[in-house]
């Protein structure tokens, strides 16, 4: 067959395989996530995807995760990434950062459905 008349045909085993290996990485990597809850913790009411290899979580304007409240440090905790993994530290804030409503102490590996407390603010952990 000549090149006019267009690519050879092939089972359907090779174009599984052929499709497979045209997906994008990112399309196959898990994503982690942190959603900020209404005030009720009801709601979602932003979500952020986490990109970088650390999160900063605090009241400044500058922080990845910016909460405006007096009971959030400027820099209150940080989420930092490690291979595949997350993990969740205070940043020696004056009101300290909770893990599933328990005080976090050094460094805290992170789970999918992790609750995250900063100040009045609960964040949930997502990773998918």
């Amino acid at each position: 067959m000549d090149a006019s008349q267009g690519p050879a045909p092939s089972d359907d085993d090779t174009l599984i395989i052929r499709l497979f290996d045209e997906r994008p990485k990112e399309a196959l990597a898990r994503r982690a996530r942190v959603w900020l809850l209404d005030p009720d913790g009801e709601h979602v009411s932003r979500a952020c995807e986490l990109k970088d290899e650390t999160t900063i979580i605090g009241r400044h304007p500058d922080c990845t995760i910016s909460l405006p409240s007096s009971t959030v440090s400027r820099r209150h905790a940080q989420i930092r990434r490690e291979g595949g993994q997350y993990f969740l530290s205070d940043a020696n804030s004056t009101n300290g950062t909770l893990l599933n409503r328990e005080p976090v102490i050094g460094e805290e590996l992170l789970h999918d459905r992790d609750e995250i407390g900063v100040g009045i603010y609960r964040l949930i952990f997502r990773y998918s």
